[in-house]
């Protein structure tokens, strides 16, 4: 769930892209602003989904697969969590047949002494090779079906459907059959997906097989069930089959990676990567976003700090900054940019740039470049009359007060690298009261302590009063 260079060149294309047509696309009647404004700019950073087209149906495929760990379901727990006991004793020879395609040899496990551990009422022994927290690049991008947190592979996953509607969820490899169509020509049930999760509660019967089945387990805390059984070939591919339980919840997860060492190594890093919520997050769980919690907010602008005002809604920036206008989705914005850069965007690799036909030359030139991201104001102008924005359900949401406005939702998102924040992002839903403005803000700051304190300074000068 977890080749960094290529694949996060290609999320920031998608982001930038996303961010374009967020400034020059009028959204249908009835389209929920939030749904659009959250799902269509700040999730593509945490969903990392990678596509190779234009901006148009990559916002699409975002809406259809969901706000990711904002729209998680969490499932109540019943019961109490068994603990596990280890043992361990050498191995035995290896009873697993020869691949019969040299291009795609069977995996074969490593000669080592083989680790027990009591799992569901009886003993097997635990998978080799596996490493928790492996992650690709920066950091971890997490989902949530119940209680379970995973994470994709690198490269460019489709979500097939909405993966945190709750009880299943769909993902389909780049080189999957339907991943063409984006996930969006059937449901779960019509295809074999490459990874497919279902949370299920008629668990109370589940057991573990028997110790010489060649099944294998794995410590995942929290949970009193965790079975691994990689089935016979089926081609090119090596089913698995991942059952977990953890009081009266469980999962089914069936996975249909390549059967060669990078898919033997793909299933390690997946499991690895498995852990439950209510056990709280494992010491190595390093996510790349996370959802700060923000001090008590104090108003007035700052002497250093220049007063500024757009549709009504008056705040400050620091001083040294410069605005431009831009288009908006409802009426023109304004962006304001500092000195101070919070991350750098890579540009998209080659062989993505091939597959963009209707791009010139010039527009693939500026694609590919890295790109400084200041620290930034981008206020995006609205309409007047009734409040467009709705709670987001969002973990990390915060409403706040400010003078004029009936609705301020904020949404806090830190960007953490080896643990780290690297620069905080955040998107605020504001309305005018007495039926005035609707305005969305990204607000980006630096990851540093100042950065923090001027982010707090600035959300203290806003103002909507008339």
């Amino acid at each position: 769930m977890n080749v960094h260079d290529i694949h996060a060149k290609k999320d920031a294309a998608v982001l930038a892209d996303l961010r374009a047509a967020s400034s020059t696309v009028e959204p249908p009647e009835g389209l929920d602003p939030v749904a659009m404004a959250t799902r269509a700019v700040r999730t593509v950073r945490r969903r990392r989904i990678v596509t190779t087209v234009t901006a148009g149906v990559a916002a699409v495929v975002l809406t259809g697969a969901g706000i990711g760990v904002a729209g998680a379901i969490y499932a109540d727990r019943r019961g109490p969590l068994p603990g596990t006991v280890k043992t361990t004793s050498e191995s035995a020879p290896s009873t697993d047949a020869p691949s019969p395609e040299p291009s795609a040899p069977e995996p074969t496990p490593s000669d080592v002494p083989t680790t027990y551990l009591e799992t569901g009422g009886g003993t097997l022994p635990v998978l080799p090779g596996v490493e928790h927290g492996v992650v690709e690049g920066a950091g971890a991008a997490p989902y949530i079906l119940g209680g379970l947190w995973y994470e994709v592979p690198p490269g460019g996953w489709i979500a097939v459907g909405d993966v945190n509607a709750g009880g299943v969820a769909g993902w389909l490899a780049p080189d999957h059959p339907e991943a063409s169509g984006m996930g969006e020509t059937g449901t779960i049930d019509d295809m074999d997906a490459t990874i497919e999760l279902r949370n299920v509660f008629d668990v109370a019967g589940w057991t573990a097989p028997a110790k010489d089945s060649g099944a294998t387990t794995l410590d995942i805390e929290g949970a009193d069930l965790v079975v691994i059984e990689q089935h016979a070939r089926e081609g090119k591919v090596r089913p698995a089959t991942i059952t977990i339980r953890s009081g009266d919840e469980g999962w089914i997860i069936d996975t249909r990676f390549a059967a060669n060492a990078q898919g033997d190594e793909m299933l390690r890093n997946f499991v690895g990567n498995l852990w439950l919520k209510e056990a709280g997050e494992p010491d190595w769980y390093l996510p790349e976003f996370s959802a700060p919690v923000l001090d008590a907010i104090e108003r007035g602008v700052p002497a250093d700090w220049v007063p500024t005002e757009h549709n009504g809604l008056r705040f400050a920036v620091p001083e040294g900054w410069t605005s431009k206008e831009t288009e908006g989705e409802f009426s023109p914005g304004v962006e304001w940019t500092g000195t101070g850069v919070t991350h750098v965007d890579p540009g998209i690799d080659q062989e993505t740039l091939k597959l963009w036909t209707d791009a010139t030359a010039e527009e693939k030139a500026y694609a590919a470049e890295d790109k400084d991201v200041p620290e930034r104001v981008y206020v995006q102008g609205g309409k007047p009359g009734g409040n467009w924005w709705t709670p987001s359900g969002n973990p990390g949401s915060q409403m706040i007060d400010v003078p004029g406005a009936d609705y301020a939702e904020v949404i806090p998102t830190a960007h953490n690298v080896d643990g780290e924040t690297d620069y905080y992002w955040v998107d605020i839903y504001i309305h005018q009261e007495d039926q005035g403005e609707n305005l969305f803000l990204v607000v980006e700051f630096d990851g540093g302590e100042q950065g923090l304190r001027d982010l707090h300074t600035f959300l203290g000068t806003l103002d909507f009063r008339r």
